[in-house]
């Protein structure tokens, strides 16, 4: 009876003693060769078996950039006062208006085409379109937030505008007209105390993207609706007459630059010359 106790315990032992082992650190190449083969069946063969590749050369260590940093506030504080900043922004309170006042004495808005801003002049032009009687149920859908590994007091974050235009914009009748917006880039930096010193918005990020005609902000929210101001800034994109013919002659271009290499320098030196600016 003892050796079968004994037997059995020395087989208990053996099992646990294989779970606690060390298994042996994998290589590249086994971490390559892992992933390729997990890589779904759809993949083209040749780049599943790239994948685990990486530009290290070109590839910032996020964590030990934000571990040197010296700002006083940590990620993930900095991500809930980010998150904070932007409920309050959505209730109207962000100025001290039935909350905190979260505005730094040196606050600025800054976007694509518009500001900067400083307070005052920031929530009085927000509150003239009044977007939330144009789009009572407009969504955000806030997402992707993170803090700036160059600069640790930054907290950056996405959004993407889905909604309906449903009440009156500007003094003009509701459209029922439908928007989706590209994702666009936003940011919030704070200071030392956690107030908001520079807030941005509508920087896009795929241009082709959405109904807005590649437009971020509010001047993308009027356009799908057929409300677009009028005004260029306000307006999609298009190129300047030179631009634009560039072009549309660019392969033409780009096959004089493989057959002559000389007249893709006098080209580079006039262009080069023409939009030169003092330094």
């Amino acid at each position: 009876m003892q050796q079968q106790i004994s037997y059995l315990g020395l087989v208990l032992l053996l099992r646990t003693t294989a779970f606690v082992l060390p298994r042996p650190p994998r290589t590249a190449a086994v971490t390559v060769r892992m992933e390729a083969a997990a890589a779904p069946a759809t993949i083209r063969p040749d780049l599943a078996a790239a994948m685990g590749n990486e530009p290290t050369a070109g590839m910032a260590d996020e964590a030990a950039l934000l571990a040197k940093s010296t700002f006083p506030i940590p990620p993930d504080e900095l991500i809930a006062l980010a998150k904070a900043f932007t409920a309050a922004q959505l209730a109207g309170t962000a100025a001290g208006e039935g909350g905190p006042d979260w505005f730094a004495p040196n606050f600025r808005f800054v976007a694509p085409v518009v500001g900067p801003f400083d307070k005052e002049l920031f929530v009085d032009s927000l509150k003239s379109f009044d977007l939330k009687t144009a789009f009572p149920e407009l969504s955000s859908n806030y997402h992707h937030w993170r803090v700036c590994p160059f600069e640790p007091n930054r907290v950056w974050y996405s959004i993407k505008y889905t909604g309906a235009n449903t009440g009156p914009v500007l003094g003009r009748p509701a459209t029922g007209r439908t928007v989706e917006s590209p994702i666009q880039a936003h940011s919030v930096t704070f200071n030392e105390r956690g107030e908001v010193e520079k807030f941005t918005i509508g920087y896009v990020l795929d241009k082709e993207t959405g109904n807005t005609g590649g437009l971020g902000g509010v001047f993308g929210l009027f356009y799908a609706i057929g409300y677009a101001l009028p005004f260029r800034e306000a307006q999609p994109y298009s190129p300047s007459p030179l631009y634009g013919a560039l072009m549309s002659a660019n392969r033409a271009i780009q096959d004089g630059f493989k057959a002559n290499p000389g007249f893709k320098s006098a080209m580079q030196q006039v262009l080069t010359t023409v939009g030169k600016r003092d330094m």
